[in-house]
């Protein structure tokens, strides 16, 4: 196994950060590279970040690991992000208008995962969020359809997280402004769960004051 302790966290957001870290604590803790199947188990128990949330924020469970410093096929070392090829905007647009061309207008991460097997050059899930700030937003400056499904614990854990940052007060604007700078859920996928956002909002204020009696 090797570690480096010189990836530029300054790059993530604070929900990547949290990720990387609770990869690299399993990692300390079990001595090697954390497999996916092991790390599921351990995010359960310790309420840590989905295997699914990873590789939605970084584009595939290996890349999030060689964010965290670890190899990935035998003596291969990765790079980190500071290391990694530069794209611009210009060049991340051109990818994703290729993929149209061979996919269609509906992108989803899974089936661009896919495309880009067969385009190893193209940027990856993480380098498009960095450079747009979100999957939705650079899908839709180059006229793509992002479909993305969350599950509900996923939606309500957003929700959650934004309730605790700014209270019960929280806004629709203010979820959306939220959700973009962290790369979380949009409102549409809240209200297309929830039905509204006053019947999102009361569900999971519901959930936290049940959990807390």
């Amino acid at each position: 196994m090797s570690q480096s302790l010189s990836t530029k966290s300054h790059h993530l957001s604070t929900e990547q950060q949290r990720m990387i870290h609770c990869i690299r604590l399993l990692g300390d803790l079990l001595k090697e590279r954390p497999r996916r199947s092991v790390y599921r188990r351990f995010a359960m128990e310790q309420n840590w970040p989905s295997p699914e949330s990873i590789i939605r924020q970084f584009g595939s469970w290996a890349e999030a690991l060689a964010i965290a410093g670890y190899e990935w096929h035998g003596e291969t070392t990765v790079d980190l992000p500071d290391k990694m090829p530069k794209y611009t905007r210009d060049d991340i647009i051109e990818t994703l208008a290729l993929y149209s061309r061979d996919m269609g207008s509906i992108i989803t991460l899974k089936k661009y995962q896919e495309w880009r097997k067969l385009h190893p050059k193209a940027p990856s899930h993480y380098h498009i969020v960095k450079t747009f700030g979100s999957w939705h937003d650079a899908c839709a400056e180059a006229g793509l359809e992002a479909s993305v499904t969350y599950s509900k614990s996923e939606l309500s854990g957003a929700l959650r997280e934004a309730i605790h940052e700014m209270g019960f007060s929280l806004s629709f604007e203010a979820y959306r402004e939220w959700a973009k700078r962290n790369n979380k859920p949009s409102t549409k996928a809240i209200l297309h769960r929830y039905g509204s956002w006053s019947a999102a909002i009361h569900a999971v204020e519901s959930e936290i004051f049940s959990s807390k009696l």
